[in-house]
């Protein structure tokens, strides 16, 4: 069989070379119109096409197609037609490498695939033109669609592989801060924060806290000082015991009291952040009455664009019924805010809104009911039964600064001196630089009080003054502030030379007030132009000094001037802690101010005076040492005050004839005994005249808890930590201010004396991983061990009692992406 096979098989292929000619010589190669065509000739059937035909898009008819290949094989014997039997079925490609020597298999794969095509093609043409027009319409239809959803997907697939490629370079290029405002430790962590100064755009960076003992003290208050002085509902108004806390960074009275639970553009804090972060907070009295129910809420979130473009949403709600009648409170922060930390450029901008709704009792008619009594705080009787402000604060900022680097200077250097090395880095800190800076901030204040009287308590509360309406009282007030400031700063020499900056500037301020006075109310406009200069350098990591003036030239407040100098020194004396420092910190401060338009003209229903008052002097000097591997943190002030203005037992407006001298020292220790940890902060103050202005000689807040580990994880890490113990307040008896509703500030009061406890809250405190949860039972004690009760927190104004209305769950959550330094499994 093989013998012949060997004879029959190249006469196939002579055959097929045969047709191949005469194929060439015919005008057509697909059809003959002769009718004594003879199909069984292998010359006469055989459709050869060049090796590259198929590349010519050649369309040809044809009525009968027969297969070259297929005719020589069966003349060999080998049948390509289907077989019951599975025995004699074999491939054509098989077959041929039987036959043929392996040296011609290619052209035989040639010529097979060409019949093939043609026989395949002719068959599609005969049963297309078999087809109707409407049949050949809706099939190239389906076809074009086909071709399309093709196309369609092959370009969603391309663009899709694009998109994995981008996202894949993103997600593996580190998110890298370069800037100069920035240090370059900082600049690699997860997420920084940092407070933006308005005079020459100092920024002065930090890392959150967000451990559970940051966030036990759920009221921004406890966390700045042993104690305050407020309403005792969250979100009410607040007078820090410290006197050198009293500050006001607004300078607007009615609004001074709500500082600590709001932001201006000087304190809010800016972030940077790797990844998206976001906070959720909660903490209330989930199990108390709907009427004395205590909510309050944190969000925030903040993600950036660019590792320079940082954008951020906050939204925060303080508030509560309070214990006794009608002192519901609602104080709402909202801000939106933008940053930008370039190479030579950064941005400050956003906007701040406060809003403080409060229903305003005038405190308790006689302290004797807590004092003396246990009856529920519903039933105390208050001074004014139908009265409520509002008071909100609008603020739009815009801080920027452009760095100019004289790399001229470095360049005219490296010309004349060519072993000289100079460096294009444009985040070079040591080279000669100008700083040209803009700030502007627009804010608008706004308090109305509103009352009905006619009870004879709440004429006795407002001494039986009624100026306009012996019942009703609409009392409004309103200021404008627009602050403009161009500056330029000058770095001498490097940013952490001895003398690093050197600062002047110009400023101009337009506050508007409404002038209540008039028979007709109107506005009065106060102007004031203003220069300032500034300097500060710096001694490696050891020494840090800084000084700033400022001068009001022209306008309403001309004559005004501030100095400020402040000094620190750094030590390292601890060997296993090298990059722990003891820091010794200096700050002294003189001032002539002129009293703000309200302390010397105001006209309201119950209040009403025109004061000449003059300038207000103070002058204070600081000291603070601060030891962060020993917990320790301590410090000293003194303040003299010449012409400091006040509110008498009155409510009215007055003017200290003599100057005072306040005295204030701080300690905060925490001792730790294994288990045992025992926080304490002490507040010693004096003041040489109670009447103008009153602290308590002795504050105290001690908080003594036993901290565990509960679980950790295979690295060894704290999965959960607890603490449980009591945070106990108390201070020395003292003439505790007291709250004025329709102006919104806190008076000086000689006729009831407190200790303001001693009160405490139990506590469990949980570090859960990132959460931060904790439940307290607030005021545990509600007076005990005194024979008298004394929980209050201000003049007739007492903080939470005990039971389920005290009961306060709180949990503080962030949620963020933390980097691990491997690389993405996909």
């Amino acid at each position: 069989m093989k013998r012949f096979s060997r004879i029959l098989f190249p006469a196939a292929v002579m055959l097929v070379s045969a047709g191949v000619s005469l194929g060439t010589v015919m005008t057509s190669p697909l059809r003959d119109s002769s009718p004594s065509r003879n199909i069984d000739s292998p010359a006469m059937d055989t459709v050869l096409y060049p090796s590259d035909a198929y590349k010519h898009n050649t369309r040809h008819s044809s009525d009968i197609v027969i297969d070259s290949l297929a005719a020589a094989l069966d003349k060999a014997g080998l049948s390509l037609e289907s077989d019951t039997d599975s025995t004699k079925k074999l491939s054509p490609r098989d077959s041929l490498r039987q036959l043929l020597d392996s040296s011609l298999w290619d052209k035989i794969d040639s010529i097979y695939i060409a019949d093939s095509t043609a026989k395949a093609k002719a068959a599609f043409e005969k049963w297309y033109n078999s087809l109707d027009r409407k049949e050949r319409k809706k099939y190239d239809a389906e076809q074009k669609a086909k071709r399309m959803t093709a196309r369609a997907d092959s370009l969603r697939k391309a663009k899709e592989q694009e998109k994995e490629i981008r996202d894949s370079i993103v997600e593996n290029t580190p998110r890298i801060l370069e800037t100069y405002a920035i240090p370059d430790s900082m600049q690699y962590k997860r997420l920084i924060t940092w407070t933006a100064g308005q005079d020459f755009g100092d920024i002065k960076p930090s890392v959150p806290d967000t451990s559970y003992n940051f966030h036990y003290y759920d009221y921004p208050f406890q966390r700045r000082d042993v104690n305050a002085t407020w309403l005792g509902v969250a979100g009410s108004p607040v007078q820090y015991y410290n006197w050198f806390n009293r500050k006001s960074d607004e300078n607007v009275e009615f609004y001074d009291a709500l500082e600590a639970w709001s932001a201006s553009p000087r304190t809010t804090l800016h972030y940077n952040s790797k990844t998206p972060y976001t906070e959720l907070c909660y903490f209330g009295t989930l199990f108390g009455k709907s009427a004395r129910e205590s909510d309050n809420l944190h969000l925030f979130t903040t993600q950036n664009m660019t590792p320079a473009l940082n954008f951020s949403l906050l939204y925060d709600r303080f508030g509560g019924g309070g214990m006794l009648e009608r002192e519901e409170t609602a104080n709402k922060t909202t801000a939106v805010q933008v940053n930008y930390l370039g190479e030579k450029y950064t941005l400050h901008a956003g906007y701040l809104r406060n809003m403080v709704s409060r229903q305003e009792n005038g405190g308790m008619q006689d302290i004797k009911w807590v004092n003396d009594t246990t009856v529920d705080a519903r039933d105390i009787p208050v001074n004014l039964q139908s009265a409520s402000s509002k008071t909100k604060k609008n603020t739009f900022f815009l801080e920027q600064q452009l760095r100019i680097p004289f790399t001229f200077i470095e360049k005219m250097k490296a010309s004349r001196d060519s072993t000289y090395h100079f460096s294009s880095d444009s985040l070079n800190r040591d080279i000669t630089s100008a700083f040209i800076g803009h700030s502007s901030e627009f804010s608008t204040y706004t308090r109305n009080y509103t009352d009905l009287i006619s009870d004879a308590a709440g004429k006795a509360f407002y001494n039986q003054v009624f100026n306009y309406n012996p019942t009703a009282s609409a009392d409004s007030m309103r200021v404008r502030k627009i602050d403009n400031k161009l500056y330029i700063r000058l770095q001498p020499w490097s940013s952490e030379a001895v003398v690093s900056k050197l600062d002047i500037g110009v400023g101009d301020m337009l506050r508007t007030y409404f002038d209540s006075t008039s028979v007709r109310p109107t506005t009065h406009k106060e102007n004031s132009f203003y220069a300032y200069a500034g300097a500060e350098g710096q001694f490696r990591g050891y020494f840090f000094w800084g000084a700033k003036g400022k001068i009001n030239l022209l306008g309403a407040n001309a004559g005004d001037f501030s100095v400020q100098a402040n000094g620190q020194v750094n030590f390292y004396p601890f060997r296993r802690a090298r990059n722990s420092p003891l820091s010794l910190k200096v700050n002294f401060e003189t001032r002539l101010d002129e009293p703000t338009y309200y302390l010397k003209h105001f006209s309201s229903n119950h209040f009403k005076w025109d004061n000449d008052f003059s300038k207000i002097s103070t002058t204070t000097l600081q000291g603070e040492v601060d030891i962060p591997r020993w917990k320790l943190n301590a410090g000293v002030g003194y303040a003299l005050l010449s012409g400091n203005t006040y509110y008498d037992a009155k409510g009215i407006a007055r003017q200290g004839q003599k100057p005072v001298n306040v005295l204030s020292a701080h300690l905060r220790k925490e001792f730790v005994l294994g288990h045992l940890h025992m926080d304490n902060k002490l507040l010693f103050q004096l003041s040489s005249d109670e009447d103008i202005v009153p602290v308590p000689t002795l504050a105290l807040n001690l908080r003594y808890f036993l901290q565990f580990v509960i679980q950790k994880n295979d690295e060894g890490k704290d999965v959960l930590a607890m603490q449980v113990g009591a945070n106990a307040f108390y201070n020395t008896a003292w003439n505790s201010p007291a709250w004025n509703p329709t102006l919104g500030v806190f008076y000086n009061q000689n006729e009831r004396t407190y200790t303001n406890g001693p009160y405490f809250d139990v506590f469990l405190n949980f570090q859960w991983k990132r959460a931060c949860i904790f439940v307290k039972f607030q005021n545990a004690g509600q007076g005990w061990p005194m024979r008298k009760s004394d929980y209050f927190s201000a003049d007739r104004y007492i903080v939470t009692q005990r039971g389920f209305d005290g009961l306060k769950i709180g949990i503080y959550w962030p949620f963020y992406i933390q980097p691990t330094g491997k690389p993405t499994q996909r």
